[in-house]
């Protein structure tokens, strides 16, 4: 087991060389012990199922459409990162790139079989899944009841039950309604798990002892000195040279040198005064992707690049400013989408803007922040995302989010639609502007998810047409056409609702899910 440290006591490095460059990475802990015999760890809490009404209550089908014939497509290619995992666990939209690809199947219908586990008497939503090498499924949860507010946990699920089989309460949290102060976490190929509950730096790993696994933190790096007052951790990542980059609410934008603790800074508040009616802990919000050559994040005003110069300060490489528009059109001002890095040439990264009336995709060159195309999206009244983009070979996927009220509001309210958009590119391969794939505008899946051994896009979302409640879908749709393969009910009403977050696939081909209630699977149903 090896393990980032923030102190170099006994600390041993290890070189892995990735494009000529060496990253570094600080190793201190090993607890070992041995699985029970039949690989399964004993439940610490039974799974107790989200109250839910079945579709012959509400006079609904269960499933709508046929099922999945396979149409694989090539797996993604993007380049392996020398420290994280690399099997689509690594960060909230699956790997440093913010792919929202996994080379995994996924379930085939018709007969869809619905598991949940109901956590905390107020909320117990789990916004990142990732999946352990045996099977296990560890999940960050904002857990609350009225005695203790909310509660950042890890927690890892049986994949079979949803059994807990461990839980760490690692902190309270603000009761605010988005993502920062320990939603994300980042897990290497070690399975070590780095995460920030709300202002800590924290790493963990799974220990099993006397047969049963634990939480156990490695060490947490108190990040108050660099960060204002009551600024929110929002992301954090080692990047391919072992530094571990992290991001403030307030705009502060970093790393930790993990040999020598020093902390560099660059400050982008200044953008933050361009955000509409931002607080000042509500700001700076998404999630970091990153490349061998900087990290890329966005803020209410614009997109950046940054790195380390060869002095390791900070710096930023360019800035590339988006419409941000006069309302927020989801949880908080500026665009809704995480950077998505992508290209057949490995060479561009997308996100979305905020523009008032109808959004647009921007597709940027990663070399230098000019813009190569910018797009409008579904249509005019009727457009915005809170969910990032899929990026494949040079296609992008963007699902509507437009309609969405915030977190415990009603999830049917959101306009449908899904759109695909590739780069064009010149005889000599530079990209040239984006060209229209195709268009859905009846889909209503919120969040997007392309599976490559089905050839399949999923995501999760509430019927627009069902008055006075949400009822929830799994759905699926082709890869090729938009067109949509089945639509199966998971669930109906405010505890269902995962407040726009994504489906996050087993390599068993089933899905795991965070929703305000608490922790939903979804899979065929055994024969």
């Amino acid at each position: 087991m090896h393990c980032f440290s923030f102190s170099d006591r006994e600390a041993l490095r290890f070189a892995f060389v990735v494009l000529a460059l060496v990253a570094l990475f600080v190793v201190g802990c090993s607890e070992s012990s041995s699985a029970p015999a039949d690989g399964r760890f004993e439940p610490i809490q039974e799974a107790t199922p989200i109250p839910r009404q079945t579709p012959e209550e509400l006079g609904i089908e269960p499933f709508i459409g046929e099922a999945v014939v396979p149409n694989p497509t090539d797996p993604k290619n993007i380049p392996d990162h020398p420290i994280l995992n690399n099997d689509g666990d690594s960060r909230i939209h699956n790997d440093h790139y913010n792919t929202g690809v996994y080379d995994r199947p996924g379930p085939t219908g018709p007969a869809i079989e619905v598991i949940s586990h109901q956590l905390g008497s107020l909320t117990g939503i789990c916004a990142m899944m990732a999946m352990l090498e045996n099977g296990y499924v560890i999940a960050s949860c904002f857990i609350g009841a009225a005695e203790s507010g909310i509660r950042v946990n890890l927690v890892m699920f049986d994949n079979e039950n949803l059994d807990i089989v461990a839980q760490r309460d690692i902190g309270p949290r603000p009761f605010i309604p988005n993502s920062s102060g320990g939603a994300y976490f980042t897990m290497d190929a070690e399975e070590n798990i780095i995460i920030g509950p709300p202002n800590n730096l924290q790493q963990y790993h799974i220990a099993v002892n006397d047969g049963a696994p634990e939480f156990v933190l490695d060490k947490s790096m108190d990040m108050t000195p660099y960060i204002r007052e009551n600024a929110l951790l929002q992301d954090s990542v080692i990047d391919y040279e072992g530094r571990l980059w992290f991001m403030a609410t307030t705009g502060e934008v970093g790393y930790v040198n993990l040999e020598t603790e020093a902390v560099k800074i660059q400050d982008l508040a200044g953008d933050l005064e361009e955000c509409p009616t931002a607080d000042d802990n509500e700001a700076l919000q998404n999630s970091i992707a990153h490349d061998e050559d900087g990290i890329y994040m966005v803020t209410c005003a614009a997109l950046y690049r940054l790195s380390a110069d060869a002095e390791g300060e900070v710096q930023v490489d360019w800035r590339a400013p988006y419409e941000s528009g006069s309302e927020i059109n989801g949880i908080l001002p500026g665009s809704g989408t995480s950077p998505t890095l992508f290209g057949t040439e490995d060479d561009l990264v997308t996100i979305c803007d905020n523009a008032d009336v109808q959004i647009n995709l921007l597709v940027i060159d990663r070399a230098s922040g000019t813009e190569v195309c910018k797009t409008p999206l579904f249509r005019p009244g009727e457009s915005a995302t809170e969910n990032s983009s899929i990026g494949y070979g040079d296609d992008v996927v963007v699902a509507n989010n437009d309609g969405f009220g915030g977190p415990f509001q009603p999830a049917r309210t959101m306009f449908p639609g899904l759109e695909r958009y590739r780069a064009t590119r010149d005889g000599d391969g530079n990209p040239t502007g984006c060209e229209l794939v195709w268009k859905n505008d009846d889909a209503i899946i919120n969040s997007n998810q392309l599976a490559t051994e089905s050839g399949v896009i999923w995501g999760y979302g509430a019927d627009p047409d069902v008055e006075d409640e949400d009822h929830f879908y799994l759905g699926a749709h082709e890869w090729a056409t938009g067109e949509e393969i089945f639509r199966a009910y998971v669930g109906d009403g405010l505890p269902f609702d995962p407040i726009t977050g994504q489906v996050h696939m087993h390599p068993d081909g089933s899905f795991f899910m965070g929703v305000i209630g608490g922790a939903i699977k979804m899979s065929d149903v055994a024969k």
